[in-house]
């Protein structure tokens, strides 16, 4: 539930009890003040009738002005009606003003002293019409409380979803933040619980900036300090490799330096930025590339197939598969378990690269891609920097691995047939006069 519809109902809500509030207390002061006036009246006619039996007056009448309705009853010591008007039983003395059921109607009930007697006056009102506008006033209030309820409604979800529009635009803005370079999100409302949490969170990316640009110095300088001697190493070793081919220690150490020194480019490319640097792209014949992986790593079996061209920049897709390639060596005993295939998958140009190592467990699988991540003890880049570029070429690297079954990495990448269809496609769709 999204936090403008929560306050939303929170309004609804508090609409609500303050109507039903309302309405109780208007609906117990009227009936309050209905039943003041009802006693008032019968007070009155009471008391007319009593001094009419204490003071007779010529031609004066017991029954009211309005006599209908109205049941007096004038009751003897001995519990006889003396008087009757209106009435077709015999009220009940009470001590005050009573609501009671007579003959299908509602009737206010009291009774007072018949003057030099020991008898009873007892007198009667219908109140069935003035209860039935109690009834009247519920249902008026309730149709009130409904209106009101919509409206007030209908106001608090549009003045929620005003006030949390810039909410919104800064939760999009966030959302744009471009890891790689976290700029500080624009905000230009006043300076309100908003305004702080924006401040709060561009400070926080202000940092994080800074904290990364730091670690790039920091790798950058690391980078280069391995460089450096390794580079110089490999040279030497180089030599020597070239001048006792037959020595396998020799032969190892080399290709061990060879692979060392790529994995401090991979890192200077991370300290540098250049994997978010534009691409460099043509169409590229993915067996040149595999090829040329090939050549640096004889001893990898090679499945090429027939021509399959994309769209990429040729360095780049090389340094993929060299990567690959060079993670699959690093899980085997000989590089004859590592297998490079090309194929075509519909409109997906697809390399695989499969060794026949121990393999590895899902909880691995799952982080294999994760910067600084490594199962074989190095530091965690290779992959990453492969799962960058391809993804940098509008492609997928996936995996395929299971315990003692073995590993195979697969870079799937649009052809360029598909490239060109996509394009025409999108010629096709543009509106006429539009280039």
């Amino acid at each position: 539930m999204t936090l403008r519809t929560r306050l939303g109902l929170a309004a609804v809500g508090l609409t609500i009890a303050i109507v039903a509030g309302f309405g109780a207390l208007a609906y117990s002061v009227f009936t309050q003040q209905q039943r003041e006036q009802l006693q008032l009246i019968l007070s009155e006619d009471l008391q007319r009738v009593t001094a009419l039996l204490d003071r007779p007056t010529l031609g004066a009448s017991f029954a009211p002005g309005d006599a209908d309705g109205v049941i007096l009853q004038l009751v003897s010591p001995d519990g006889q009606v003396a008087f009757d008007w209106g009435g077709a039983e015999l009220l009940p003395v009470v001590d005050e003003p009573t609501l009671m059921d007579l003959g299908g109607r509602t009737y206010i009930v009291t009774t007072g002293v018949w003057p030099s007697t020991e008898g009873s006056v007892r007198l009667a009102h219908d109140v069935t019409a003035a209860l039935a506008v109690r009834t009247g006033l519920v249902a008026s209030l309730l149709g009130a409380a409904v209106i009101v309820v919509l409206v007030a409604g209908a106001a608090a979800f549009l003045a929620a979803r005003r006030m949390l529009a810039p909410l919104a635009e800064v939760s999009k803005r966030a959302r744009a933040v471009d890891p790689a370079s976290p700029a500080a999100v624009p905000y230009a409302g006043p300076p309100d619980e908003l305004g702080d949490l924006v401040s709060a969170l561009n400070t926080a990316l202000s940092a994080i900036q800074e904290r990364k640009r730091a670690e790039r110095e920091f790798l950058l300088e690391v980078s280069h300090e391995l460089a450096a001697p390794l580079t110089l190493v490999n040279y030497h070793l180089g030599a020597v490799r070239d001048e006792h081919p037959e020595d396998s220690r020799v032969r190892a150490a080399a290709d061990g330096t060879r692979e060392l020194l790529r994995t401090s480019q991979d890192l200077l490319q991370l300290a540098r930025g250049e994997l978010e640097r534009e691409l460099k792209p043509r169409v590229v014949d993915l067996r040149q590339v595999v090829s040329r992986v090939g050549d640096e790593y004889p001893e990898v079996r090679l499945q090429l197939g027939e021509r399959l061209e994309v769209v990429g920049d040729p360095e780049r897709l090389t340094q993929v598969v060299r990567n690959l390639v060079r993670n699959a060596i690093q899980s085997v005993e000989s590089r004859e378990a590592v297998e490079v295939s090309l194929r075509q998958d519909g409109d997906v140009a697809v390399v695989s690269v499969r060794d026949d190592g121990p393999g590895m467990s899902e909880e691995t699988v799952a982080r294999i891609f994760d910067h600084g991540f490594s199962r074989a003890g190095g530091v965690g880049v290779g992959l990453t920097v492969c799962k960058r570029l391809v993804e940098q070429h509008e492609g997928e690297l996936r995996i395929r691995s299971a315990l003692g079954e073995g590993s195979t990495f697969e870079v799937r990448l649009p052809t360029l047939a598909a490239r060109l269809r996509e394009a025409h496609d999108a010629d096709d769709a543009a509106p006429a006069g539009v280039a």
